[in-house]
């Protein structure tokens, strides 16, 4: 009768399986996040879009101020940022208003979808030569080789 205690061994596939599987868990973190780059928003462009995602601000007093997003109007953006080191049921949310006129710079956080692809596809070809590779033995020495070595010459 077999012991249901003992340990069950799957041989070697086990360990290339998990190592498949973390390198795939790997590749979707990587993909998940992306890359990410800031673009200069022009400053007829400001108004364009009521509300911006992950504004970076900078001030012709140089202030640089970074918000979760921002919402404009013709004349200011308000920036809204999360508190979370505050422990509670509700976020806090700072708010924080500036005249357009005193902005210099204004950038926007955007996924860079070629530079994610790049990461993306080289991690896939590494994952795909590895699964190629890891399927394959090592070459074996035949057994009429001579070893190498010959005689001594004189």
């Amino acid at each position: 009768m077999p012991d249901d205690r003992a340990p069950r061994r799957e041989g070697k596939n086990t360990v290339k399986r998990s190592r498949a599987q973390s390198a795939a868990v790997l590749a979707l973190f990587l993909a998940a996040n992306g890359c990410t780059a800031l673009r200069e928003i022009p400053r007829s462009d400001f108004d364009q879009k009521p509300e911006r995602h992950g504004v970076r601000v900078e001030t012709r007093d140089g202030l640089v101020y970074d918000f979760d997003y921002a919402s404009f109007t013709s004349d200011s953006l308000t920036g809204y940022r999360s508190r979370s080191e505050n422990e509670g049921a509700v976020d806090q949310m700072a708010t924080f208003r500036l005249a357009l006129d005193d902005v210099e710079h204004l950038t926007t956080r955007k996924v860079d979808w070629f530079r994610s692809g790049l990461v993306g596809g080289t991690v896939l070809a590494g994952v795909l030569v590895a699964g190629l590779n890891g399927g394959s033995k090592p070459a074996e020495p035949s057994p009429t080789s001579g070893g190498g070595g010959g005689g001594k010459i004189n």
